[in-house]
């Protein structure tokens, strides 16, 4: 697989047979390929992760199918669109493609999708969001909830894109941390960065050999093959 990183939470992953396009917010994407079919997904309405503007790639030549979570408005879509909405606990196959969902701990859904004999799970904003100035009872609660979602997951990941967002301080790792504890993870993408690219590398000395690989990201776009 090619991987993309194309800011914030936004990723392409090509794979043989298909492109997915993960929570892209901005502009014209250059896909690599025009016959693959296009797979967008969506995981919830936040500005920074949904923009309607991705029903624009329906025009392309190959065929484009819509992942996207079920508080994205319908007024949004185009009828011409092919639209699966996707609430948590839910499971589609499409083209061969298995597409399951997880609930949130903030907006949406969480996406896990099997491919070519590979497993990707996108989080999302499904983390373990450790506030400083919340109460103890909302960040035990918000622990709990976490847990709880990552007992679903398959026991091997793939790849796995995981928020480590710097506005948590010290606890911008909590969430990567409890997924690799629960689950084995082949190669971790850190994202939900804005742009504080400093803790792909903290993240990556953190987690030491408890995942085989964690990519550093510092720039827009980043192509590496996995």
């Amino acid at each position: 697989m090619n991987c993309t990183f194309l800011g914030h939470s936004a990723f392409l992953v090509e794979t043989d047979a298909y492109l997915l396009l993960f929570d892209y917010t901005k502009g014209t994407v250059s896909l690599p390929s025009d016959t693959k079919p296009l797979m967008v997904f969506a995981s919830h309405r936040h500005a920074d992760h949904y923009d309607s503007s991705i029903f624009s790639l329906a025009d392309r030549k190959g065929h484009t199918v819509f992942f996207l979570s079920s508080d994205i408005p319908p007024t949004d879509i185009p009828f011409s669109c092919t639209i699966n909405p996707m609430g948590p606990y839910e499971e589609d196959i499409v083209e061969g493609l298995v597409v399951k969902t997880l609930k949130s701990t903030d907006e949406g859904v969480a996406f896990v999708v099997e491919v070519e004999g590979k497993t990707i799970y996108f989080a999302g904003d499904l983390n373990h969001w450790h506030w400083e100035g919340e109460s103890k009872q909302y960040n035990e609660e918000m622990a709990d909830n976490y847990h709880k979602e990552l007992a679903l997951l398959p026991s091997h990941l793939d790849l796995a894109f995981v928020p480590v967002d710097p506005r948590l301080g010290s606890y911008y790792s909590l969430g990567a941390k409890d997924l690799v504890q629960k689950v084995s993870v082949d190669t971790l993408v850190p994202m939900h960065m804005w742009e504080d690219y400093s803790v792909c590398s903290k993240l990556q000395k953190e987690l030491g050999d408890r995942v085989k690989e964690v990519i550093l990201l510092d720039t827009v776009p980043q192509t590496w093959r996995i």
